[in-house]
């Protein structure tokens, strides 16, 4: 019986993912299984494993590799897998990439290298590895796209991890979910790598939160992230804890915003504990011990991260101060014209809370009149001139000026200038703030218009498809043959006209039509 299990492993592990698949239970809420060619359907594994034996027993040749034979001869022949010579191993050698022509695999290759040294440098490791981690295309750019184009498992077999890369390439690779795959990988061999095969959990699983977050690390690292995602996240008024945030139990069935909320959370708080004195060492031990620990999330931090042991706030601190410092725009980073505005108008604005109703009340600084009636005003606006000049360094640059001059005013009004005065200088600063957001809607208006019609060739892809597919839309369902629709082909033809060119047959047509009948009348 040993021997036959051992027979089993044999042709486990070199069967392709979408065949294993077909003889195992499908997990809550995954995408089945891509159908498989027919000739697949009708293969007999017991009675191919069972002919195995029987020829092993015959001729004495090792069991194992004649298993292997036959899994490898039939998946090939029903087109799951390509020859075995045609794989691709990476410069590193911790990546074999294998099922597609020699350039796209390098191509990958070349880049799960990359991550992987990204990786490397964000928890300070030593380029080193020990197991493989497989890469495999299944199926053609022309195939029908999958749901899960992208997929990841880890096989133990023989008491070692195999670690696997599954991309459906039907309608092109997403690169990003390819990217985060394979960062999910270099994650599991590291964490895998020195541990006793006799400690491997039942189910093997690191946190998902642990995943997500150096998934956003290296993103941000690498220059690659979003930063407005996380000034967005830092403005909401309402949002779990990080403590909420990464007890979540099942990410992957978020929505899409709640999805996106949770991995920038997560990303931020894995950051926030790399900037702790000492934190790589803590995060590299939490690692270490993240597949065999029981605890909850914070359980397993604060084990690692001994001061929260001391204060448990300190996390909900460490990652608001991460997120306020990540969220904070760079001094090369100039705003849109739009987006300066609507900062600028927030800046301008202080909460006045009235002791009187005990509601919040929002007063500009452009009402002068109406800043120096509120007590303490001056010190309520120091923190909007903060912002002012924090603003002056990030903003359009036509709005610098306009920035830097309401500094000035606003300075001379704490100073002791007179509202009056103040405010015959805060009204030309308005007027020209119109005239500017005004100029900026008419120039991006004019250039998206520029774009449509004068580019030609060079017109933006987006626009090219919309005009390809109406056409096609219009020999497909060329609609109905009525006097309006015909009344609006004759107006689009004649728009579409260069100028001294004659008219189209179909207005020459319509314009006799319209004689005859007024000569019948």
């Amino acid at each position: 019986m040993g021997d036959k299990m051992t027979y089993r492993k044999a042709v486990a592990v070199l069967m392709p993912l979408s065949l294993l698949a077909v003889a195992q239970e499908p997990q809550p809420g995954a995408e089945p299984a891509p159908e498989a060619p027919a000739a697949a359907e009708e293969i007999d594994w017991k009675a191919e494993e069972d002919a195995v034996l029987r020829e092993a027993a015959a001729r004495g040749i090792t069991p194992d590799r004649k298993a292997a034979a036959v899994a490898m001869a039939n998946a090939q022949h029903n087109g799951y897998l390509p020859d075995v010579d045609e794989h691709v191993i990476s410069h590193s050698k911790l990546f074999s990439v294998s099922g597609g022509d020699s350039l796209r695999m390098g191509a990958i290759a070349s880049r799960a290298d990359d991550l992987y040294a990204q990786v490397c440098k964000l928890l300070q490791l030593e380029k080193k590895h020990k197991h493989l981690i497989s890469i495999r295309l299944l199926g053609k750019s022309t195939d029908r796209p999958s749901l899960n184009p992208i997929r990841t498992r880890i096989n133990i077999i023989d008491g070692q991890p195999n670690f696997q890369v599954r991309i459906y390439p039907g309608g092109g690779i997403d690169l990003d979910r390819m990217d985060k795959a394979i960062i999910t990988m270099i994650l599991y061999e590291y964490v895998l790598r020195d541990l006793d095969p006799g400690a491997y959990p039942d189910d093997i699983g690191l946190p998902g939160w642990l995943v997500a977050g150096l998934q956003q690390a290296v993103l941000w690292k690498n220059g690659r992230a979003e930063r407005r995602v996380y000034q967005q996240l830092f403005q909401r008024a309402e949002m779990l804890s990080p403590e909420e945030m990464i007890s979540v139990a099942e990410p992957e069935k978020l929505d899409a915003a709640s999805r996106q909320v949770y991995e920038v959370s997560c990303g931020v708080l894995l950051m926030s504990l790399i900037d702790r004195e000492g934190g790589i060492d803590q995060l590299k031990n939490l690692l270490e011990n993240a597949a065999t620990a029981d605890g909850t999330p914070v359980e397993t931090i604060t084990e690692h991260f001994h001061e929260l042991g001391v204060d448990s706030s300190l996390l909900n601190k460490w990652w608001a101060i991460e997120l306020a410092h990540l969220a904070l725009p760079r001094a090369a980073e100039a705003m849109a014209p739009l987006e300066t505005e609507k900062m600028l108008q927030e800046a301008l604005t202080i909460m006045y809370f009235d002791p009187e109703t005990e509601v919040p009340r929002p007063v500009s600084l452009d009402d002068a009149y109406a800043l120096v009636e509120l007590p303490n005003w001056r010190r309520l606006i120091q923190p909007a001139i903060a912002r002012l000049v924090s603003l002056s360094h990030t903003c359009f640059p036509g709005y610098r000026s306009i920035v830097t001059e309401y500094c000035r005013v606003i300075g001379q009004l704490a100073d002791g200038a007179h509202p009056d005065e103040v405010q015959s200088s805060l009204g030309p600063l308005q007027e020209l703030r119109r005239a500017y957001y005004s100029a900026a809607i008419r120039g991006r208006d004019y250039l998206d218009w520029f774009e449509i019609t004068f580019t030609g060739q060079e017109r933006g892809r987006s626009f090219d498809s919309y005009l390809e597919t109406m056409q096609l839309l219009r020999r497909e369902h060329p609609g109905p043959d009525t006097a309006m629709s015909r009344y609006l082909d004759d107006i689009e033809a004649l728009y579409g006209q260069k100028e001294g060119a004659p008219l189209p047959d179909s207005l020459r047509k319509a314009a006799r039509q319209n004689r005859n009948a007024k000569k019948k009348k």
